[in-house]
């Protein structure tokens, strides 16, 4: 069973229309796309991002960003039947290939937010699709980027540290399929660590990348990069997105308009989005009190402050879900 799930693609294994962490950041996503109009009115925009067979962001960004310039990137092209069934817009294009092949063919004069969710750890791959965002991606576009942050584990029995970050290394390296970077140590592969290792793993290849489109350009030309996504969450591996807006030099006034800031989720650090397992009443009851009621009251049935917490930082993003009969 187990090695059918792993050669299986990942829609036929979740559903990731309902899983509460993952539509909780694809909300709050929405939420800062819509800042962008400082740079343009966001509907002008271009979204590109792997819509599998659900579309679940293309659908969401249509509806609340009302964007019409659709590409969806799908590598299992053996799939194209159904994927072509299930595509609810005609706005969406289809292009089928490896990310790797389809982003160069593409073009890359408008602004664009590219949303790569992978569901895999971070590897090679990746970080080439990073690399070719930052070399062709215009002012006001953001690049956002998914991976499993999943932290290692330590060989069974083994206790000696030196060994269990000598394994740790060789598992990194063998996953980046690149030379590892010589500031990472085996504490930087586990547990949390692993999401901010890989963070900063793909700012410093937007960074890296930018430094070389820079090389040439003319000062007002000069692109910088605002990181603004630092989310981590856990539907069942722990997973990162990392991702910003990249905007002109002397474009810095713009970019404070846009008041992304404003938003208690965009922050420096890594963010955690945590929805926490409650019941309806207690739902209704939470959202009575938010945004600044009181919320200790439900300690006495048994929710906990981190709870409590959690859930009231998030809870215009969280989902509610309910069972429908449709004939």
């Amino acid at each position: 069973m187990s090695q059918d799930i792993e050669k299986l693609p990942s829609f036929k294994v979740f559903d990731y229309r309902i899983r509460t962490n993952k539509n909780t950041e694809r909300k709050m996503l929405a939420d800062a796309f819509r800042r962008v109009s400082g740079f343009e009115s966001v509907e002008k925009y271009r979204y590109i991002g792997f819509g599998s067979v659900t579309f679940t962001d293309f659908v969401l960004f249509h509806k609340s960003l009302n964007i019409t310039d659709m590409i969806s990137i799908e590598s299992k092209e053996e799939y194209e039947t159904r994927f072509d069934f299930n595509k609810p817009y005609d706005c969406i294009k289809m292009k089928y290939g490896n990310s790797n092949d389809v982003l160069p063919e593409l073009g890359w004069n408008q602004k664009t937010i590219t949303w790569l969710d992978y569901d895999g750890r971070l590897t090679d791959f990746v970080l080439q699709d990073v690399a070719l965002l930052s070399a062709k991606s215009i002012s006001g576009s953001l690049i956002i980027v998914t991976v499993n942050a999943q932290g290692y584990q330590s060989p069974k029995g083994e206790k000696s540290y030196p060994k269990i970050e000598k394994f740790f290394l060789k598992k990194f390296s063998e996953q980046l399929v690149r030379e590892v970077p010589t500031w990472v140590k085996g504490v930087d592969l586990q547990g949390d660590e692993m999401a901010n290792t890989c963070r900063r793993i793909i700012y410093d290849e937007i960074k890296a990348s930018l430094r070389d489109r820079n090389g040439m350009a003319a000062a007002d030309d000069v692109l910088e990069f605002e990181p603004l996504f630092n989310f981590v969450y856990s539907d069942n591996a722990r997973m990162l997105t990392a991702g910003g807006i990249l905007y002109k030099h002397n474009e810095s006034s713009i970019l404070r308009k846009c008041e992304f800031d404003a938003l208690d989720f965009i922050q420096k650090d890594l963010y955690e989005i945590k929805i926490p397992v409650i019941t309806p009443r207690e739902r209704h009851f939470l959202n009575q009190q938010l945004p600044k009621g009181a919320l200790n009251k439900l300690k006495d049935i048994g929710l906990t402050d981190d709870e409590i917490k959690n859930y009231s930082r998030s809870y215009r993003y969280s989902p509610s879900y309910a069972e429908i009969e449709l004939s």
